[in-house]
């Protein structure tokens, strides 16, 4: 199916950040692997009547958001015509409508993300702005989010100016899990690698001299808006970007001061950007 799709959203689609094959192919892998854990497969194999209709399910799912995630809008409805044909092939129960259309219900079948929408209660001691009104696109987000980020992940959620972006990721990170704490670090175009280093410090323990990490027993997931704020350099990166980078690669970083290296452990990011353009990068 990669061959197939891959030279199609190349060739026919507009992505919003642009990415490379081997990202959109990891992010497939990484997403199949979120669904695919230890306790899914043993609760598969103990109540499903059809295990491998659950797996197609999940590759599916997670092939409509790596393959097709970051498409402009005026994209998605040629990549869902052409992925739904090949989805037909495998899997040809999957319901009428666009791909996107559909989340997983109950975790074992397709179902409009209309339907998973939660009842809304309002509550007048909230003040305005961190009211959140649940709708299919928020259902949507918050699934993506919580697959991944508590499957250890990291998550980069891009879109335009305004369509809520940060808001559904900061009500997803206050209603987390008890075992999980958040941190929030906001980008601008001033911000610098020592600003960056602090956010770590800051909101880390220090284990040891050499070992960063949230309290004990529990996760940290930091959340960085508008990542793609920051000035580019000289030579055209931007060195915030760098150093987190060098973090979720190296699961650490050089202490410039100390001149050591400090490991950041049980630490995840999901990260926030608009499209390059107007002081974006």
């Amino acid at each position: 199916m990669f061959q197939k799709l891959l030279p199609f959203v190349r060739e026919n689609c507009k992505e919003i950040i642009e990415t490379v094959n081997v990202n959109l192919v990891a992010s497939c892998l990484n997403m199949i692997q979120a669904f695919m854990t230890e306790d899914t497969l043993e609760k598969l194999k103990k109540t499903a009547v059809y295990p491998e209709k659950i797996v197609l399910t999940y590759i599916v799912f997670s092939l409509i958001w790596s393959l097709g995630a970051n498409l402009h809008d005026s994209s998605r409805k040629k990549f869902s015509d052409t992925i739904k044909a090949e989805i037909l092939n495998i899997l040809p129960e999957f319901p009428d409508g666009d791909v996107y259309d559909y989340g997983i219900d109950s975790m074992t079948k397709f179902a409009p993300w209309t339907e998973q929408i939660p009842d809304f209660t309002f509550d007048p001691r909230k003040s305005f702005f961190e009211i959140l009104v649940p709708t299919a696109d928020t259902v949507k987000y918050k699934f993506l989010l919580q697959t991944l980020s508590f499957n250890n992940f990291n998550i980069l959620i891009t879109g335009e100016t305004g369509v809520g972006k940060s808001v559904i990721v900061k009500d997803f990170l206050l209603n987390t899990p008890e075992e999980y704490v958040s941190a929030f670090v906001n980008f601008s175009g001033k911000t610098s690698t020592q600003n960056l280093q602090a956010a770590f410090e800051g909101n880390l323990e220090a284990k040891r001299k050499t070992l960063l990490g949230p309290p004990g027993g529990k996760k940290m997931i930091f959340f960085i808006d508008d990542l793609n704020m920051p000035q580019l350099d000289t030579y055209g990166s931007q060195p915030p970007c760098e150093l987190l980078r060098q973090t979720i690669d190296q699961t650490g970083f050089y202490d410039t001061k100390k001149l050591i290296f400090k490991q950041v452990k049980d630490t995840k990011f999901v990260c926030a950007c608009g499209p390059p353009g107007g002081g974006r990068n």
